[in-house]
C-alpha cells in the first residue's frame, strides 16, 4: 500500500475492508534470490543427469530412479522464505483450506515415518511369521496416532514445538541432550534409507551398489535443500497415493499368480493349512497366535511406539504441530490407520516369498518358479528376490514402491535436520531457547542448509565400509523408552487438570526429564552388551534366518533344520532355548543335527558381561527385547513420578500464565 491507499483505508468501516489474496507476481517476489538460483541450477543439473541416463542402456531402475528426481524437483519452488522452509502450514491455512490440510497432514504422517528398511523388515518377518510378522512390525505405526493426542495436549498450553515444550519444562540441559538424541536417530535414517534402494541396483558394496547409495541421499537432499519443509510435504502427499497405488498393484499380481499357480495351492494347503496369504503358516508346528509366533515383537513395537519411539523422531513430530491442532489430530488418526494396513499388506510379499521357495524344495514346485531368484533369498521374504520371482516388470514395480518410501522419508529427515539444527539448536545458541519457526530468519535457513549436505554426506559414508556391522544400531529404540514419560505425563496431566504445568516454581526441573531418559539408556546399552556377545548378536540379524521347511520328506526336513540352527548360530544368536529346540527337533526328526557338536554354547563363548535373561518374558525369538523394554518402559514412569515429588498438579507459575494470554495458540485467548 502508498500513503493515499492506507488513508483510503482509514475511511472505511470494517465491514467495508477486504483483503485481496496474492497474486502470482507478489508469490514468485516472496521467494529469496538465492533459492532461485539454487533452484535453476539443482534443476538443470538433475536434467543433465536425467538426459544422459536415458540415453545409455542401463538397468530400467536407473531410469526410474532418475526421472522421480527430476518431477520431485519440480515440486520444490516456493519454499525460499523462512515461513515456507519450516511451517508452511499453520492455523490459518487449515482455516482457508480444510480439505487440503488434512489429506496433506494425513499423508505426510504416514509416509514420514513408513521407511525403506520398515517395509523390507515387514516382508522378511512376513516371510518368517506369516500374517503375524507384518503385523508385528506394523504395531510401532500406533504410535503415530498417539503422537497426535499427546501434542495435541502440549499445543493447548501454546507450545509451538517439542523442543520448546522441553526447554520450557525441564531446561537447557535437556533440551541439548533431547537435541543430540534427534539428531543421532536422523543420522541413523540416511543410512537404513539408502541401503535397501542400493540393493536393487547390484551386489552389496558394487560399484552400482554404491553409486545408487549417493543417488538416493543425494535426489531428496537436493529438493529439500531448495524447498524445505514445504516441498516435502508436497512431495509427501504425492508419494503417500503412489505408494497406496503401487503396493496394491503388486498385491493384486501376487495373489493372481497365486491362484493361477495349483502345485503351489495343493502345497501350501497340505503342508502349510492354507493357501492363503493371510492363514499361511510357515512352521506348521508353531502357533501363529503365540508368542513364539511372533505376538513378542508385536507387544515390543506397540511399547515402544506407542510410548516412547515416536518422539525421538522429528520427522514425525514436527508435522504434529502443523495445521491446527483439531485438524492434525484428525490427520494423525487416519495416517497411523494407512500406516498399519500398508505395512501389515507389505508383509504378504514376504509370506509368497516363503511360500514359493519352500514348495521349490520340497519338490512340490518347478525351480523355474523362482524365476532365476536365490532361493535362500526368496525364502527369507527380501523383497529384491520376490519381485524377482514375479518378473522383471514387477521386479521395477517393486522397485518403485521402495524408491517412493526411501525418499519420502528421506526428505522428512532433511527437513527435520535443517529445523533441529536451524531454529532448534541455532536459536538456542543466540536466545537461549528454540525459536518458533514463524519467527525464524534467513540465517536460519542457511544453516539448516549446511545441516542437510553435512548429516547427508555423514550419513552415507559408514555404509560404503560395513552396512551389515552398521545395522547393528538399528535397536536404538531399547535406549530410548525414557523419552516417554516427561511427554506424554504432560498431556496426561493436562487433561485430569488445566492448572498442570509440571512443577511449583519458575524453576525448571531437569530431573523430571533426565532421570528416566539415562535409565532407559543404560538399560538399552546393557542390552545392547548382552544381545551382541562375541559374535555381534542383533535382533535383526534372526530376520535373516528363514522358517525351515516342512515337507513330507525327512531327509529333506532334516537338511532345512540343519540350516536354520546353522544360521542362528552364525549370527551370534544362539542360546540354550535354541540348543534345547534343536535337540527335541533331533530326536523327533530322527536326524543327525549334530546339535551338542556343532553348536555347543562354551567352545564359542557366548558368555557376556550383562546378563538380562532373568527379564524374558514368554519363549519367542524375541523374548529379551520383549521384556528388557517392558522393564525400560515401567522404570522410567516410575522415576519421572519419582522424581515429580508432591506437585506433581500445582497452579500454572506466573510466567507461563502471562505467556499463555499473550499467545493465541493457547486454547481460550480471544484474538
Amino acid at each position: 500500500f502508498d500513503q493515499e491507499d492506507l488513508d483510503h483505508v482509514v475511511e472505511l468501516s470494517p465491514a467495508e475492508i477486504r483483503i485481496l489474496p496474492p497474486t502470482c507476481s507478489q508469490k514468485i517476489k516472496e521467494v529469496h534470490s538465492i533459492n532461485w538460483f539454487m533452484y535453476i541450477c539443482i534443476t538443470l543439473i538433475c536434467a543433465g543427469i536425467t538426459y544422459y541416463i536415458e540415453t545409455k542402456d542401463w538397468q530400467r531402475e536407473w531410469h526410474i530412479l532418475t526421472f522421480y528426481a527430476f518431477v520431485c524437483l519440480m515440486l520444490a519452488i516456493g519454499g525460499g522464505t523462512p515461513r515456507n522452509f519450516f511451517m508452511p502450514v499453520d492455523e490459518e491455512t487449515t482455516r482457508k483450506r480444510k480439505a487440503w490440510s488434512f489429506m496433506l497432514l494425513s499423508g505426510t504422517s504416514f509416509v514420514s515415518w513408513v521407511m525403506a528398511k520398515s517395509v523390507q523388515n515387514s516382508s522378511k518377518l512376513g516371510a518368517r511369521f506369516g500374517l503375524i510378522g507384518g503385523l508385528a512390525y506394523a504395531s510401532w505405526f500406533v504410535g503415530i496416532f498417539t503422537t497426535g493426542v499427546v501434542v495435541y495436549y502440549l499445543r493447548k498450553q501454546g507450545y509451538y514445538s517439542l523442543p520448546d515444550f522441553i526447554h520450557d519444562r525441564y531446561g537447557p540441559l535437556s533440551l541439548v541432550v533431547f537435541l543430540l538424541t534427534v539428531l543421532y536417530r536422523l543420522f541413523n535414517e540416511v543410512w537404513s534409507n539408502t541401503i535397501v534402494i542400493a540393493d536393487f541396483f547390484g551386489p552389496s558394496l558394487s560399484t552400482d551398489w554404491k553409486l545408487a547409495a549417493w543417488v538416493s541421499m543425494g535426489i531428496p537432499a537436493a529438493y529439500t535443500l531448495v524447498g524445505g519443509m514445504r516441498t516435502s510435504l508436497v512431495s509427501d502427499f504425492i508419494q503417500a497415493v503412489l505408494m497406496c497405488a503401487l503396493l496394491a498393484a503388486t498385491y493384486l499380481t501376487i495373489t493372481g499368480d497365486l491362484k493361477a499357480n495349483d502345485d503351489l495351492r495343493t502345497y501350501a494347503r497340505a503342508n502349510h493349512g492354507s493357501d492363503l496369504l493371510w492363514r499361511y503358516n510357515p512352521v506348521p508346528d508353531r502357533q501363529m497366535w503365540s508368542l513364539e509366533g511372533g505376538l513378542d515383537l508385536a507387544f515390543t513395537g506397540l511399547v515402544q511406539g506407542a510410548l516412547s519411539y515416536t518422539y525421538m523422531d522429528p520427522a514425525l513430530t514436527d508435522r504434529a504441530f502443523l495445521s491446527s491442532k483439531e485438524m492434525m489430530v484428525a490427520g494423525f488418526t487416519v495416517g497411523s490407520i494407512i500406516a498399519i494396513a500398508y505395512i501389515t499388506i507389505f508383509g504378504f510379499i514376504g509370506v509368497y516369498g516363503s511360500m514359493v521357495a519352500q514348495c521349490v524344495e520340497a519338490g512340490a514346485c518347478p525351480s523355474s518358479d523362482l524365476n532365476g531368484a536365490d532361493i535362500a533369498a526368496v525364502r527369507a521374504g527380501e523383497p529384491s528376490a520376490v519381485g524377482t520371482v514375479l518378473g522383471s516388470y514387477y521386479y521395477s514395480l517393486l522397485c518403485l514402491v521402495i524408491v517412493t518410501s526411501a525418499l519420502s522419508t528421506l526428505d522428512s529427515t532433511f527437513s527435520a535436520v535443517a529445523k533441529a539444527v536451524g531454529p532448534d539448536l541455532a536459536g538456542f545458541l543466540r536466545t537461549g531457547k528454540p525459536l518458533d519457526p514463524l519467527n525464524a530468519s534467513f540465517g536460519d535457513v542457511l544453516i539448516g542448509r549446511i545441516a542437510i549436505v553435512a548429516v547427508g554426506i555423514a550419513g552415507t559414508i559408514p555404509l560404503l565400509q560395513d552396512p551389515e556391522e552398521l545395522s547393528a544400531t538399528t535397536v536404538a529404540g531399547t535406549m530410548v523408552p525414557g523419552l516417554g514419560p516427561p511427554i506424554y505425563m504432560a498431556a496426561l496431566a493436562c487433561i485430569c487438570s488445566k492448572s498442570w504445568s509440571g512443577r511449583s516454581t519458575t524453576k525448571t526441573r531437569p530431573a523430571l526429564f533426565l532421570l528416566p531418559f539415562f535409565f532407559s539408556a543404560a538399560i538399552g546399552t546393557c542390552y545392547q552388551l548382552a544381545a551382541q556377545g562375541d559374535k555381534n548378536c542383533a535382533p535383526f540379524k534372526l530376520t535373516e534366518c528363514s522358517a525351515p521347511l516342512w515337507t513330507p520328506a525327512a531327509a529333506d526336513m532334516c537338511s532345512s533344520f540343519d540350516a536354520y540352527y546353522g544360521c542362528i548360530h552364525e549370527s551370534g544368536c544362539f542360546e540354550k532355548s535354541d540348543l534345547d529346540h534343536c535337540t527335541a527337533h533331533e530326536a523327533n526328526l530322527g536326524c543327525a543335527l549334530q546339535c551338542h557338536e556343532k553348536y555347543t554354547l562354551a567352545e564359542k563363548g557366548y558368555e557376556t558381561i550383562v546378563d538380562l535373561s532373568g527379564f524374558s518374558y514368554g519363549k519367542g525369538v524375541y523374548k529379551n527385547l520383549f521384556g528388557v523394554n517392558l522393564l525400560s518402559a515401567f522404570g522410567a514412569l516410575c522415576l519421572f513420578i519419582f522424581a515429580c515429588g508432591d506437585d506433581f498438579f500445582d497452579k500454572i507459575p506466573e510466567s507461563k500464565a502471562k505467556r499463555s494470554s499473550e499467545d493465541p495458540r493457547v486454547e481460550g485467548h480471544e484474538i
